[in-house]
């Protein structure tokens, strides 16, 4: 398994719904000290919203109340409504006793089956006994006329009873509330019209609990792209998970000017833009990282105040400066004793005494430290913090340059070239730049033992250790004792289980470096020159992997022999992963995921599920038969039934991304972007390839993949890019009606969830004159019936090897064709060669 895109996601979200919701490195060693962070009045606002409580003096009785919010409906029909004390003139929030109703539908046939999926309804319609309501608009103003004043007796009451719960409730909004706060201009009581500023940075979040589904969530902020989304949070063995019910741009986002529907698929616009990072870090084994970062930013958002960035919980900022200005700093360690403080979380929000002018360009510099390394032994190092080292607003590319300060007996590797080393006083001070904008950047350090090849102009270097970590799994060797000798006649007879030797990753390192240079030959000749001008891999404890810009994180199974990872547990399957496809996934990385980047979560399996297949291709090559039996294990992994006791197709199409991990498909997002994914390539590439065979075969299918780095580098791809780019070289046997399209896939394959099965009927051979015609029907099952399928059909002939006859389109249940065939054949095969993701 890989976790290349799997934990860049994670953070790509968590920091976008934040933002949107809310001087070069020197040669000198060590740190100075740094002043302590300087108090602001938002930071006391910002601790006044996270525990608001409910007022006494707003009770009020409410019926018949409606609030719609971007199409979303929440029905007050009778009850008891509270809302919170005003903060800073504004009310921010509310609890709702009674009876009520929500309404939800979303616009989509994916997005309902999602939500059907986890509530067994295509729309939400919930009534709800109890609701905690936080928002940022005046929530309070437009319920006025269904408020009726409760009495002073039942005021206190209600208050008494929910008032522990809304404090309770208030805290993980108030970070976003703040934004709103900060960024935007505070208002009187009596609100502003819909056209205000706070329309357009609006947000509701309720906490609802409903009468069948139990507690759960629903969010309408018009900041995020998609500003709608309900969900929960499920249990399920002792682990928690967030299951995302359904997420959707809203109403108004998906409408134009003219009314019309438009593209729903979208990524915010970045309104605030780094450029350059510079960091100098001093590290500390095992644990201590300690570091100033200089961010070079461009503020293209106005009124922009607050900015969030992503930074580990267990780095504490020290202090933040723009321009040698200090600045008013949030973050958990500000909030002592709080269950935040103890939980954390992985935001900062750095506060500007006023708004940032719109096109200021500006440098901010951070200082912080903290615990975020352990000692994995065995001369490892886990960076814990791969990717929240530093402080960052996520996924986007910038250039970097960084300097590392570590005792001399370590090694450090990371990303970019290393252009300079020295060692002094058991110190080595490294610094390593970047040759063009990356995404992001990252560091291994251990005890390594290095070995290096070359291939297509650039170096690759391979760093291990002379042992794997302490967790490492213990194993044992089975002996045969020696027979024959009479001196061993007292020895038992039956093999014996004695300790195997640890593995020793340092001796396999050249054998991986060799390994990783035919991998880069291979891939550079089909996709265009290696992105950068080294790659370097270390060796990282644990199963997951990673594949970052010119630098590799790989588990300690792939630096091992077959035999040792058979000994460590490993059964076939995943013994041919570790042992070349994980190597060839990471590296393919380096061109999809690195060099190009995802638009979207949505999009994310495009160079996830790319990468795996250029792997798998370089293994067809080299070893079909261990191709076709990884092909038919993500087959068969869609088809296995999870512990909810539905089988994985049902977990959703590979565009939901990580919503595909859920209570009731906890390791979803593996089996379908590595599974469903890789046969979607495997099915696009043999939908473009000659019949005929030959060395060029393949030329369309990787002309399409040249071309996509050609337009993208630098930049996002989109699923809908993918579809463009392979639709502009669509031959005729793929087109419907004589449109140049491939709708047909994208909407039933890429945006579907069958893996249906096929079959041939009623096959009969007609003679006419010198021609002969087959004549049948075929039946596609276990599938909706608006799949269509592009069918490869051959002849058998009696003897040598099945001949091409032409595609079918299976369009629907049951589908009649006509193909002509040489006289004499008596038997038709079906997709004899498996490049359809069917059912066998």
């Amino acid at each position: 398994m890989t976790v290349s895109g799997t934990s860049r996601f994670v953070r790509w979200v968590s920091i976008l719904i934040f933002i949107l919701t809310s001087a070069a490195a020197q040669d000198q060693p060590g740190l100075p000290p740094a002043p302590a962070l300087p108090p602001g009045p938002l930071t006391a606002l910002y601790l006044r919203l996270r525990s608001v409580g409910l007022d006494a003096a707003r009770v009020y009785t409410v019926r018949d109340a409606v609030l719609d919010r971007d199409g979303v409906q929440f029905i007050f029909d009778d009850g008891t409504i509270a809302f919170t004390e005003a903060v800073d003139g504004r009310i921010t929030g509310a609890f709702f006793e009674g009876d009520g109703e929500m309404l939800l539908s979303p616009p989509d046939q994916v997005e309902r089956a999602s939500l059907a999926r986890f509530t067994g309804s295509p729309i939400l319609t919930e009534k709800f006994s109890s609701a905690y309501l936080r928002f940022t608009d005046d929530v309070f103003r437009e319920l006025q006329p269904y408020l009726w004043q409760a009495e002073g007796a039942e005021s206190e009451d209600f208050v008494r009873r929910w008032d522990p719960v809304a404090r309770t409730l208030a805290e993980p909004d108030a970070l976003r509330v703040l934004l709103s706060y900060a960024n935007q201009p505070p208002r009187p009581l009596d609100g502003a019209s819909d056209e205000s500023p706070e329309a357009a940075s609006r947000m509701l979040h309720a906490r609802i609990t409903g009468e069948a589904l139990g507690t759960f969530e629903v969010r309408i902020d018009a900041l995020l792209g998609e500003s709608v989304a309900a969900g929960q949070i499920a249990w399920r063995e002792g682990v928690a998970y967030y299951d995302l019910w359904t997420s959707f741009p809203g109403r108004s986002r998906r409408t134009s000017a003219t009314g019309r529907e438009v593209d729903s698929s979208f990524a915010p616009e970045v309104e605030v833009w780094v450029s350059a990072y510079r960091i100098r870090a001093e590290v500390k084994p095992p644990t201590r990282l300690e570091a100033e970062a200089e961010l070079d930013l461009e503020v293209r958002g106005a009124g922009r105040r607050l900015l969030g960035f992503e930074l580990s919980r267990n780095l504490r900022v020290e202090s933040v400066t723009a321009d040698g200005r200090p600045l008013e700093v949030i973050q958990n360690e500000a909030l002592r004793g709080s269950e935040l403080a103890r939980r954390g979380n992985d935001l900062v929000a750095v506060i500007f005494p006023q708004a940032i002018p719109v096109g200021r360009k500006l440098t901010l510099r951070f200082r912080y430290g903290g615990d975020v390394l352990l000692d994995a032994g065995g001369g490892l190092l886990y960076v814990g913090a791969r990717g929240t080292w530093f402080p960052n607003r996520g996924l986007a590319m910038a250039d970097y340059d960084l300097q590392f300060r570590y005792p001399e007996d370590w090694t450090l590797v990371a990303t970019g070239r290393r252009v300079s080393l020295e060692t002094k006083d058991g110190f080595t001070v490294s610094r390593w730049v970047s040759d063009r904008p990356i995404p992001l950047a990252g560091f291994n350090l251990g005890r390594y033992e290095s070995a290096r090849a070359e291939a297509s102009g650039a170096v690759i270097e391979t760093y291990a250790a002379r042992s794997v970590e302490d967790a490492f799994p213990h194993s044992s060797m089975l002996i045969q004792p020696p027979g024959g000798d009479p001196r061993l006649i007292n020895l038992p007879r039956t093999p014996m289980a004695v300790p195997a030797a640890r593995p020793q990753p340092a001796r396999y390192a050249q054998e991986l470096a060799d390994r990783t240079a035919r991998s880069l030959d291979f891939l550079s000749q089909r996709l265009g020159p290696f992105p950068y001008r080294q790659l370097s891999i270390t060796q990282m404890p644990g199963r997951d992997s990673q594949g970052w810009p010119g630098l590799i994180f790989l588990s300690s199974y792939a630096f091992l022999t077959p035999e040792e990872r058979t000994r460590a547990g490993l059964g076939a399957v995943d013994n041919i992963r570790f042992g070349h496809v994980t190597p060839a996934h990471e590296t393919a990385h380096q061109w999809w995921g690195d060099l190009i980047l995802w638009r979207t979560y949505r999009d994310q399996w495009v160079v996830e599920s790319l990468s795996n297949y250029l792997a798998l291709l370089e293994l067809e090559e080299q070893k079909p038969d261990e191709f076709r039996k990884l092909m038919d294990s993500y087959r068969d992994e869609l088809l296995r039934k999870s512990a909810s006791g539905a089988p994985y197709i049902e977990a959703g199409p590979v565009t939901l991304g990580l919503r595909l991990s859920s209570s009731r498909f906890p390791d979803g997002y593996d089996v379908v972007a590595y599974g469903r994914g890789t046969w979607l390539f495997h099915m696009l590439r043999h939908l473009l390839r000659d019949p005929a065979g030959g060395r060029d075969a393949d030329a369309v299918f990787f002309q399409v993949l040249r071309r996509l780095r050609e337009r993208h580098q630098g930049r996002d791809l989109s699923t809908a890019d993918l579809q463009q780019a392979f639709e502009e070289v669509v031959p005729p046997s793929l087109r419907i009606e004589g449109q140049a399209s491939l709708d047909w896939f994208f909407e039933g394959w890429v945006r579907g969830t069958a893996v249906p099965r096929i079959e041939l009927a009623d096959v009969r051979f007609e003679r006419r004159g010198a021609k002969s015609v087959a004549v049948g029907r075929l039946i596609q099952k276990d599938a909706p019936d608006q799949l269509i399928t592009s069918v490869p059909v051959y002849a058998q002939p009696v003897r040598g090897a099945p001949v091409f006859l032409g595609r079918v389109f299976a369009d629907g249940p049951e589908t009649e064709f006509r193909l002509p065939v040489s006289a004499g054949v008596t038997r038709l095969l079906l997709d004899p060669h498996f490049t359809l993701l069917r059912r066998p």
